[in-house]
């Protein structure tokens, strides 16, 4: 069953390298933690993806477009060139250990380092020589996806809580108190106390105010009420 452009999908996923089955990563906080690789600043819930936004991985997003299904669980292979791309040997540099303490950095292998914007694994270090791959670590890998739909958001409110809460993780999905004045095309959100004091709220807010007019065609004004209680600080 095909799911049309601009869905808002909430899916439960699990990635693994096809080859070595090692978890890449996943919604499921009792795989995270049965696998040790459970992450205590993460928050576990169904992923908020939109199709077509191009926030995922391009294989997995064809496939919900495609097949997608409330419920079923699939499995699929994500080829490199869908995932994280193919390897770049280009990307393979060979930099003198005397440069790289010059910059601040000790050379070590597996340490990540950031040269020219550009971030890096060391995965040798020899003779003064220092090898530093620049590709993604999981280039020209394969993956394997295991995912469900969970739910596919029908409601317009629903879907601007979506919106903000996949910005602030933390601040649950119901502490988002939106009104929704379709025929005046306005969208009203009472900005959460946890997030008043954020330094980069102002951007966030200007953020999801275009990603509303962009999947809720109608709404022509976003309004924005923050309030300070007193003793709220």
């Amino acid at each position: 069953m095909a799911i049309p452009k601009n869905s808002f999908v909430l899916i439960d996923y699990v990635l693994r390298i096809k080859d070595t089955g090692e978890l890449v990563d996943t919604t499921m906080e009792d795989v995270a933690k049965k696998e040790g690789k459970y992450d205590p600043n993460k928050v576990y819930e169904p992923l908020l993806v939109i199709v077509g936004e191009g926030r995922v991985l391009k294989g997995l997003e064809e496939h919900i477009e495609s097949s997608g299904e409330v419920g079923k669980e699939f499995e699929i292979e994500i080829p490199p060139e869908k995932a994280y791309g193919p390897r770049d040997p280009s990307k393979v540099r060979i930099f003198n250990a005397r440069d790289l303490l010059r910059n601040g950095i000790v050379p070590e292998v597996g340490k990540t380092v950031e040269i020219g914007n550009a971030v890096g694994v060391i995965k040798a270090v020899s003779g003064g020589r220092v090898l530093i791959d620049f590709n993604h670590p999981l280039a020209g890998k394969t993956l394997v996806c295991k995912y469900r739909i969970v739910k596919v958001v029908e409601d317009d409110v629903e879907k601007v809580r979506h919106l903000l809460h996949r910005r602030y993780k933390r601040v649950p999905l119901d502490k988002f108190q939106v009104e929704l004045d379709r025929d005046g095309g306005e969208v009203r959100v009472v900005t959460p106390r946890e997030i008043l004091l954020d330094r980069d709220l102002q951007l966030v807010k200007a953020l999801v105010a275009e990603e509303i007019y962009r999947y809720l065609s109608y709404v022509k004004k976003v309004t924005y009420l923050d309030i300070f209680e007193k003793g709220s600080s």
